[in-house]
């Protein structure tokens, strides 16, 4: 499948998904995950906010703030409050992200399998041992992914600090990085259901790396819609991950 063709399957998947929520009923399973996924995103939020005012604490006592002139000051706060914030908010979004896939694992394992059974026709039964194995592969895989995540974001802004001229493309590089690692652990529920291991999950998905980035960025575009994002959209991208793995099978 051409780079193209993926990423036009991936955005469509979100339109397949909804398509499928409506037309098999399948409304009432977006309660849990969207509660959920509204707690953890306030839980973190708060957190991020007093970190963010923990530092900026240190920071003014650290460059004693009140001894430069009023003017300065207030230029050094206001400069000081904008970066901290948002390079606080943009960490504590990253561990946002991986608290929805480790927390809502065992919720993935059953939608996963419901989707499966419905839109496949396949009945793909479950035993508690296997129902916990799922859930921990899922966890596992969220972990694998945010390591790497972390490691690729401090690469890619050394080297930006490094060779200047390219700042600007490291956010894209960041954002398509995040994308690609959030939406593989997405993905992988479904090839599990397919019987392939991890390691051929995570093969599947870099021969198409156009679907995971594609979801990924749909999906961190949905969070930027104020609370409806956070409420929906873990669990709508979830389904559109399954949506494309399903039409890939077809």
């Amino acid at each position: 499948m051409k780079l193209g063709e993926q990423l036009f399957l991936a955005y469509k998947s979100y339109g397949q998904a909804f398509r499928t929520l409506d037309n098999k009923r399948l409304w009432s399973i977006l309660i849990l995950p969207s509660i959920l996924s509204l707690l953890i995103a306030v839980g973190v939020g708060v957190l991020a906010w007093t970190t963010s005012d923990d530092i900026l604490l240190y920071v003014n006592g650290k460059f004693l703030v009140r001894e430069f002139d009023s003017a300065v000051g207030n230029l050094f706060h206001i400069i000081a409050t904008l970066a901290i914030r948002g390079l606080t908010f943009f960490l504590y979004l990253k561990l946002y992200r991986y608290l929805i896939l480790i927390v809502l694992s065992p919720v993935f394992v059953n939608i996963s399998n419901i989707f499966h059974r419905l839109v496949s026709g396949e009945d793909h039964k479950m035993n508690i041992w296997a129902y916990c194995f799922c859930s921990f592969r899922g966890i596992k895989f969220a972990v694998r992914n945010f390591v790497l995540e972390i490691l690729i974001t401090i690469l890619l802004t050394l080297l930006a600090i490094l060779i200047f001229w390219i700042f600007p493309l490291i956010p894209i590089l960041i954002f398509i990085a995040e994308s690609y690692f959030f939406s593989m652990v997405l993905m992988d529920y479904a090839f599990e259901m397919r019987g392939l291991t991890m390691k051929d999950s995570i093969k599947k998905s870099q021969n198409m790396p156009g679907i995971p980035i594609t979801n990924g960025l749909i999906f961190n575009f949905i969070l930027l819609i104020p609370v409806i994002g956070v409420i929906v959209g873990p669990v709508i991208a979830f389904i559109a991950a399954q949506e494309s793995v399903n039409a890939l099978k077809k």
